[in-house]
């Protein structure tokens, strides 16, 4: 392990954390951690070897957005009727509203229902365990919700952490680009900020090296050739090395991505997502005391999480990045007391 931490730092007593936690995952290996910033850098596990991110990839999907937006190619308070067609919506909203605006779907508050984790266990999560095999398309996930699942309120009324939003943001970067989603992406973000171990599983390949990833355990699943992976697709389908993602969070708060204005407000909580996890628009705010209260008044990092075990944060007050993978869902809770030990040793 790396480590070089400022003076005052106790980067010991998080070596000896890290190991001890290694030593308890056993099978599930060492962590993937980077930190990198002023004066500042930490590495831990495998440095090289790619990781799906799972839902960090929403951070990619707003970020092309408010690039659109940005360039007056789309307008984000425009309603999503104006721009996708009857036949992709039906079913997915209630109708006795206005249709949500696309700010509504980066904020999850379209009242769409997310296919993803479902209600009372009819999921897409389900069927990926049951079926690993399956690869998904766009339009197969938004069947999903509208044939299984029901809009869970009005657009604008209330937070809903919804995946299927996501997979519309997708369809509407196609429709505006005229690209596909994933080409988008590499061309907006992966090739100008030389992620040349970035990509997406299933859709596209890395510029450099092979195309394995690191591990991922749902349940007893280890599930990383999993076809089943491009369920994700805009709402998390992007892989990637703790490294590729540390550039990309640097150009993103660094002004290189997104205007100033389009960044506070990916940065500025409409909804909470559960204690100690609000959310702006397609990204997260870090709230330590949600989880540890002595954390109160500690520094809030915007990033956001992956349900596979996998984050992405920028602490403002130390200009510190920090890139993980803990390689298994159920590892969410460690990830957490672990971003908040490096927080402290990082002062």
């Amino acid at each position: 392990m790396d480590v070089t931490l400022r003076e005052r730092t106790t980067p010991a007593r998080l070596e000896r954390h890290l190991d001890r936690l290694t030593r308890r995952r056993r099978s599930l290996g060492a962590p993937q951690i980077a930190l990198r910033g002023p004066d500042q850098a930490f590495t831990y596990g495998d440095q090289n070897r790619a990781f799906h991110a799972a839902s960090v990839g929403k951070l990619f999907t707003g970020a092309i957005i408010l690039q659109l937006a940005a360039a007056g190619r789309l307008d984000i308070e425009s309603r999503v009727d104006d721009l996708l067609p009857s036949a992709t919506l039906a079913g997915l909203f209630r109708t006795d509203a206005p249709a949500p605006t696309v700010l509504d779907l980066l904020q999850h508050y379209s009242g769409a229902a997310d296919y993803f984790e479902g209600h009372r266990g009819t999921s897409v999560l389900s069927e990926l365990q049951a079926h690993p095999e399956r690869a998904w398309t766009p339009a197969e996930l938004l069947d999903f919700s509208r044939e299984h699942l029901r809009p869970v309120g009005r657009p604008g009324e209330r937070f809903h952490y919804s995946d299927t939003g996501f997979v519309l943001l997708g369809l509407i970067v196609e429709e505006v680009t005229g690209r596909r989603y994933d080409q988008a992406v590499h061309e907006q973000i992966i090739e100008p900020l030389g992620l040349t171990r970035t990509f997406l599983p299933g859709l596209t390949s890395p510029a450099e090296g092979d195309a394995t990833l690191a591990p991922i355990w749902i349940g007893t699943q280890e599930l990383s050739t999993a076809a089943g992976l491009t369920c994700a697709w805009a709402g998390g389908g992007i892989a990637s090395t703790p490294g590729d993602l540390l550039t990309f969070s640097e150009a993103l708060h660094g002004g290189r991505l997104v205007t100033p204005e389009h960044l506070t407000l990916m940065a500025t909580p409409r909804g909470r997502l559960r204690g100690g996890i609000h959310y702006g628009a397609a990204m997260m705010e870090l709230r330590f005391e949600g989880f540890a209260p002595v954390m109160r008044g500690r520094a809030r990092p915007l990033g956001h999480l992956g349900s596979t075990g996998t984050s992405l944060f920028y602490d403002p007050s130390s200009g510190a990045h920090l890139a993980m993978n803990f390689h298994a869902r159920r590892e969410l809770p460690r990830l957490i007391r672990t971003a908040i030990a490096i927080q402290t040793a990082a002062g």
